[in-house]
């Protein structure tokens, strides 16, 4: 992708770059590009060619009206920034809380949920009778609340990570200042400020604000892993030296490296390693490197997460059943209605008011079976999960990624700081025999290693000569700190050393020498690159028999143990030294600045092996990401050899005649690399965000695999990336994207970036690391997000079993007895135990280990799985059976106890309204319980209508107000069974035992515990509020029998697991398109939909990138 923007910048015609060109000014910003491109780009030295076209330095310094000594004048910043750009970021403004709120709003299920509160608050108060007019509205209004608290809940977590993002990124961003000069005074400006032109002081340790050309260098070099992914420091020098270097290897270019020529280019968001000097800014702004690759994160997110549009599938399934069960009630009850008015022959102004009535029914039973609980459920999940994170050191920025981690099955990792810990170790010593160090050991001894008359002559040689130190912070070459580290653990203070021996003459390592040495008392103590410091040895002091000569057979053992390091990537060093005798010339040296004291008569003490080892967590933390179904890859800047070691180190690369190992320019031209979908083509005017779409009329660019047949062939075996650029890793993400994979990508570096954007979830992370890697953070996160999804299955299963039995429940009982079975004060009873406790229990279950032994779940799956759909349908049968058993045939069994209230006015002759088998006096007309223990010992049969019509328990209720004991019992037995039923949710997968793990999550028994408590309030005390029997409500006897039939769903259970499970095609249904064609990428895979989850570290380098991806989708 990188080369699409190059392209554009360099291929303008000669016209055009003369017509950028101002008069003072002689040189256009099209041929700076020019030259930096040449150096991102190199193979030998193609920037200095660049230069050379140009004239040199000498001649920019003109043409750019600048002074190398002075600086810019100041007095032509106005043309010069139109003319070359300026090196700001686009501010864009954070989200407002009212913004995210309405985003949250966009939400499907939240739009229908709002829109069923307004139909039922207005249908509610408006057809309710004067007596429960006062009610009528607290459904609706139930929904509406729910709606809100979802929304805010959402709203208020991600404005809560926007903040700390935007914290994280202010605190970064005010540490980067730079010192320039300004009309010949130094003066220090934040890197936004600089210009090109501008001349820069460099230092050790900075981060460079622009591209720039080198123009004084000592011992300079850089660290590129950022921006290109290459480990090794990289050598920068003036141009004048850098042409002299080419000008010295150009017969040998087929046979040199990228970088053994030096660089006068300083590419933007890398960092100086050692040295110091100057460069002059050439480009800034968008055409930096650094811009160009923020250019990739300008596509705006405007499409759902995988968990919604799962979600949304439910939604319109449950919607169609809704809707199907509407129109079914409406057919029989107008069907029936017909047949009525046909058999009486009339029909009055009332029957009017009885059909709408039914409509009324049809709608109430749509609102009924949305699953207006969901939304919360998956917000509370999230939201916990979310703060729990935290704790793993994962800080997500939007809530939605956790879930969406949970069904990552590809990860592309980059190695540096994240398989390994970008920080260099000694991990092998030679001298006799090769001997590896325990490296994650604390504390070592030296004497394992050396006998104790060698402690000062390693000493010596390793780290009193040198001048790097790790405190008060590390500085200094990474190969000299790992030596230090290595002291330290043996008990050895480097401070302390250096101050006891004290040097009489230092000579120190550069890059035409590859040593450094320094001359302590009567010795000289040397290290250096080992072949070289090998060469001028002739004796070794080896460890077992004292000081040797070297025969061939010694060297021969040298040079394969050298061999055996080099073929593991470890950077092997020599040390050795040489007594002196006084005589020695100490003044004679080569063209490379090498002392002839320092090329012969050495004596050999020890060949180090160093190298950027493993996290300790990290071969852990990809075999269990291997048994969780999720393929490892490495993609990185290094070569090939290093990258195989370190992938078979860490069990990525296990079987090598099944993997691949490709390098980036290789990969994409197999594959073509990546192209517009609707154009064909790398480069088009296909706008990458939607608003600028809109404005000129053009699609939005998708970016796809040129080559998709050779993709195919390749990615199923591809296992590492090696010489990886950010194009070759955008590539390989967007293919796999394409296929419908969830894909994770890790990044510690500007040269990620695009990658992080475009995939489903981004880890990001700085350089200062903590304990947990971000390997680790990726298995954890798995665990959670595969927590997640199930909680919210759980919630599935438990809710749609009560929604079924609801909306048949309404069906049943409009069409036969012209009421409700449960009053709309109880469904809201109900409703608050699925939508606020369930959630809330369900919601904080914490994941188990065995969530790692199974596969990840297909992006394309419905989340009704089989097992689910066979408990919902048998637990729903069940619930049926019982509550139409109760409604139906109570009066023949469910027993009634004699009350106070039997000899109350309200009872007095009416008896019938509270037993079915009381004593009839035709003579008083009136019902009566002579003897409790013979007659009055059934419940009645309470409907308010007979099925015929005519009216039943309404007679009663309209003089006294007082609601049936009947009822009461199906409503209390109703919530029994969802009590019961909430316990069986928490195991989906015919697990047998429901309980296990029930206390390691105390809400859940808490809030069963807590329900149930309410519940006997509600029934005992809740009277005519909440239309239960206003005298006690239920007899212990009629409770226990409630509790029978709500514990049978356990059983249901039992024998639903011995049941196969069904298998239903519609339940496949998105897991066919997949099998259709994988090459169709799911909506989410076409519009870069991404996020990020950052892993916390003392600070963040990827702080700065966040401000181009503001818009981005990013936790």
């Amino acid at each position: 992708m990188l080369q699409v923007v190059l392209s554009d910048e360099q291929n303008l015609s000669i016209s055009q770059e003369l017509s950028h060109q101002g008069g003072s000014f002689r040189i256009s910003k099209q041929t700076l590009v020019k030259i930096v491109s040449a150096a991102q780009e190199r193979l030998f030295a193609e920037e200095i060619d660049e230069l050379e076209n140009i004239d040199g330095l000498h001649n920019l310094e003109m043409s750019l009206c600048t002074s190398f000594s002075k600086g810019l004048k100041g007095d032509d910043f106005k043309e010069r920034e139109v003319l070359f750009g300026n090196n700001r970021k686009p501010v864009i403004p954070p989200k407002t809380y009212l913004q995210l709120l309405l985003q949250a709003l966009e939400d499907f299920i939240m739009r229908v949920l709002l829109v069923a509160s307004i139909i039922s608050i207005v249908i509610g108060v408006s057809t309710a009778d004067d007596s429960h007019r006062s009610l009528a509205w607290i459904e609706g209004f139930a929904i509406f609340v729910a709606v809100f608290v979802c929304c805010n809940v959402t709203a208020v977590n991600d404005y809560q990570k926007e903040r700390q993002f935007q914290s994280l990124n202010q605190m970064a961003d005010s540490r980067k200042t730079v010192t320039v000069w300004r009309d010949g005074c130094k003066m220090d400006l934040h890197q936004s400020l600089v210009m090109v032109g501008d001349i820069i002081q460099i230092f050790e340790g900075m981060e460079i604000p622009a591209d720039c050309f080198v123009v004084e260098a000592a011992e300079l070099t850089s660290d590129e892993s950022a921006m290109t992914g290459e480990t090794d420091p990289i050598k920068k020098d003036t141009y004048e030296n850098c042409k002299k270097q080419r000008d010295k290897l150009k017969d040998q270019q087929n046979s040199c490296g990228r970088h053994d020529v030096s660089s006068p280019v300083m590419l933007s968001g890398t960092k100086v390693l050692s040295g110091e000097g100057k460069m002059i800014v050439a480009v800034v702004g968008d055409s930096s490197c650094v811009g160009k690759i923020s250019s990739l994160l300008a596509t705006e997110d405007i499409q759902t997460t995988p968990l919604q549009e799962k979600l949304e599938a439910i939604a319109q399934d449950v919607g169609k059943f809704g809707l199907a069960s509407a129109a079914l009630i409406l057919f029989i009850l107008l069907l029936r209605f017909a047949v009525e008015r046909i058999k009486e022959n009339s029909f009055e102004k009332d029957h009017v008011k009885e059909m709408l009535n039914f409509i009324i029914i049809s709608i109430t039973v749509i609102v009924v079976a949305i699953p207006e609980g969901l939304p919360l459920a998956v917000t509370l999940s999230l939201a916990y999960s979310t703060k729990r994170m935290l704790k793993d050191n994962n800080l997500v920025r939007k809530m939605a990624a956790c879930e969406t981690m949970g069904g990552a099955d590809m990860v592309c990792s980059d190695k540096t700081g994240t398989l390994t810990q970008n920080k260099m170790f000694m991990v092998s010593i030679w001298n006799d025999t090769l001997m590896d160090i325990d490296v994650y050991n604390e504390q070592l001894n030296l004497s394992t290693y050396f006998p104790t008359q060698m402690h000062d002559l390693y000493v010596q040689t390793s780290i009193v000569n040198g001048t790097a130190m790790i405190r008060p912070e590390e500085k200094g070459s990474k190969t000299e700190v790992a030596m230090i580290l290595f002291a330290e653990k043996c008990g050895i203070i480097y401070e302390k050393e250096r101050e006891h021996h004290v040097a009489s003459m230092k000579i120190p390592f550069s890059s035409k020498r590859k040593r450094m040495a320094m001359i302590i008392g009567k010795r000289l103590v040397i290290k250096g690159a080992s072949e070289i410091i090998l060469e001028g040895c002739n004796k070794l002091h080896s460890k077992s028999r004292g000081i040797i000569s070297i025969d061939s057979t010694i060297r021969q053992s040298i040079e394969k143990a050298i061999e055996s390091m080099a073929s593991q990537s470890l950077r092997t060093i020599g040390l050795a030294y040489r007594d002196l005798n006084g005589t020695e010339d100490l003044a004679s040296k080569n063209d490379k600045g090498v002392y002839d004291v320092e090329t012969e008569n050495l004596t050999l003490i020890a060949i180090v092996g160093i190298k950027d080892i493993l996290r300790p967590e990290v071969p852990g933390a990809v075999a269990n990401c291997k048994t969780a179904g999720i393929k490892v890859r490495m993609v990185t800047g290094d070569n090939k050899i290093t990258a195989k070691a370190i992938a078979k180190e860490c069990g990525i690369l296990i079987d090598e005649e099944h993997s691949l190992v490709l390098e980036g320019p290789d990969f994409v031209n197999r594959i073509g690399g990546v192209v517009c979908k609707w154009c064909k083509t790398a480069t088009c005017d296909c706008p990458r965000d939607q608003s600028t779409a809109k404005q000129i009329g053009k699609p939005v660019r998708v970016d796809t695999i040129q080559n998709g047949e050779e993709f195919d062939k390749l990615y199923p075996f591809l296992d590492v990336l090696a010489r990886s650029r950010p194009e070759d890793k955008y590539a390989l993400v967007t293919g796999l994207l394409e296929r419908g994979h969830v894909v994770a990508v890790t990044g510690d570096g500007t040269n990620d970036a695009p990658a992080l954007k475009k995939a489903d979830v981004g880890f990001a992370m700085g350089i200062a690391g903590t304990e947990m890697t971000i390997l680790a953070s990726i298995v954890k996160a798995v665990m959670w997000g595969r927590n997640i999804y199930d909680s919210i299955k759980k919630f599935l299963q438990f809710q749609l079993t009560v929604n079924v039995v609801a909306v048949t429940l309404t069906l049943i009982s409009s069409v036969l007895l012209k009421q409700e079975v449960l009053e709309p004060i109880q469904m809201l009873w109900v409703n608050l135990i699925m939508d606020t406790f369930a959630s809330l229990a369900l919601a904080t279950e914490t994941p188990t280990p065995e969530l790692l032994q199974r596969k990840p779940h297909n992006r394309n799956e419905y989340m009704i799985s089989q097992k689910m759909f066979k408990h919902i349908i048998g637990q729903a049968i069940y619930q049926m059976i019982i509550m139409l058993v109760l409604l139906f045939s109570a009066q023949d069994f469910i027993p009634e106890y004699h009350g106070q209230e039997d000899g109350t006015s309200d009872f007095e002759g009416k008896l019938q309204y509270k037993y079915s088998n009381t004593l009839y006096d035709a003579n008083l007309n009136s019902h009566s319980c002579p003897n409790h223990q013979d007659y009055c010992n059934l419940i009645s049969f309470s409907t308010d209508y007979y099925v015929d019509g005519s009216e039943n328990y309404e007679t009663f209720y309209k003089e006294t107000y007082i609601p049936s004991r009947q009822f009461t019992l199906i409503f209390n037995t109703f919530v029994m069974m969802q009590l019961f039923n909430f316990m069986n949710a928490r195991r989906i997968k015919d697990e047998p035992n429901i309980f296990q793990g029930i206390f390691t999550n105390i809400l859940f028994p808490i809030i069963v515990i807590g329900i149930l408590t309410l519940q006997i309030i509600l029934v005992t005390f809740g009277g005519i509020v909440f239309h239960c029997y206003t005298f006690y409500g239920l007899r212990i006897e009629q409770w226990l029998i409630c509790v029978a039939f709500g514990s049978g769903g356990l059983f249901v259970r039992m024998i639903l697991r011995l049941l196969p499970d069904p298998k239903l095609a519609f339940l496949d249904k998105l897991g066919h398109k997949e099998n259709e064609g994988h090459k169709v990428a799911s909506p989410t895979a076409q519009n870069n939909v991404s996020y990020q989850i950052q892993v916390i570290r003392q600070e963040s380098e990827l702080a700065n990138l966040n401000d181009h991806a503001q818009e981005s989708r990013m936790i």
